[in-house]
């Protein structure tokens, strides 16, 4: 019943929301589904309590997001509290690294998912607000905040569970590839905003699609394992189909500037693309972790 509320929490505030806000906003419901149903399991495998007080700022934030029509002043100090929290947890976790008498991959990708998280909380502040970093149109800010919670949160919580689970160069691949895969494509995307060739961009794009190929083969992988109970393993298979068919559309999308494809556009990938990787990867591949942790 505790993983079923937060999701129907979710559906009640789309319901709320109404199709017309959906239509052309859907990457604001697959950021509030990864608020509601993806940051506390999260949490969770990272071993950090999800208090009472997050499910507040949950709810401040969806209220924020649901006021379309009310001053931008207000949203944002209704979204203040979800920035604040997940702000407070990165400093204070960073802190504690450093305390550490040996720093190890798994310390650090630990620490890089609450930054991501951070960093996810802080573009929806903008969204929200109507702040355009470098210009960028108010749709990017809202997918790059959606984007930080599912492909840099939930895969660096995925990563780091697997780290504890099997280490070895695989997993060691996977810590590093979460350490430079979201920073590498958020930089090649500022430089082709920026005006430079976007080459940069296109190769971020496609190592990060590697790296991502790796947590699908991982997860695969462990469909005969015995160790694992077999929901737990049907969980992950069906999270690594999903997150192979959003890779490959991904792979698509960089591809855009040598091979474009119609039907690949901003639009589309966050309808399929987006739901794909949030409601179909994170929360599947989650899910099959707390069951093997629990």
């Amino acid at each position: 019943m505790k993983t079923l509320l937060p999701i129907i929490a979710w559906l009640l505030w789309l319901i709320a929301a109404g199709p017309a806000l959906l239509q052309s906003n859907w990457e604001v419901a697959l950021l509030l589904f990864a608020a509601w149903a993806l940051v506390p399991p999260g949490l969770s495998l990272l071993r950090l309590p999800v208090q009472p007080l997050y499910w507040l700022t949950v709810s401040a934030l969806s209220l924020a997001y649901y006021l379309t029509d009310a001053p931008v002043s207000w949203r944002g100090l209704l979204a203040l509290p979800y920035v604040g929290l997940s702000a407070w947890i990165t400093v204070r976790e960073l802190t504690q690294l450093f305390t550490l008498p040996k720093i190890q991959l798994p310390d650090i990708v630990r620490v890089a998912a609450t930054a991501y998280w951070s960093t996810g909380a802080v573009w929806a502040l903008c969204f929200l607000t109507g702040f355009r970093p470098l210009d960028f149109d108010l749709v990017i800010v809202s997918l790059t905040a959606a984007h930080f919670h599912v492909a840099g949160f939930v895969l660096a919580a995925v990563a780091y569970r697997m780290l504890l689970a099997a280490p070895g160069r695989v997993t060691q691949v996977s810590g590093w590839g979460v350490l430079a895969g979201m920073p590498s494509v958020a930089a090649g995307i500022t430089l082709t905003k920026l005006g430079y060739a976007p080459a940069f961009e296109w190769m971020a794009a496609l190592l990060f699609v590697l790296f991502a190929a790796v947590i699908v083969a991982w997860h695969v992988s462990k469909w005969p394992d015995k160790k694992y109970t077999l929901a737990a393993r049907g969980y992950w298979l069906g999270g690594a189909v999903c997150l192979l068919a959003g890779i490959l559309l991904a792979s698509l999308y960089a591809l855009r500037f040598v091979y474009p494809v119609e039907w690949v556009h901003i639009p589309n990938m966050k309808i399929w693309h987006g739901t794909l990787n949030t409601l179909g990867f994170a929360w599947l591949t989650l899910r099959g972790w707390q069951l093997v942790i629990s």
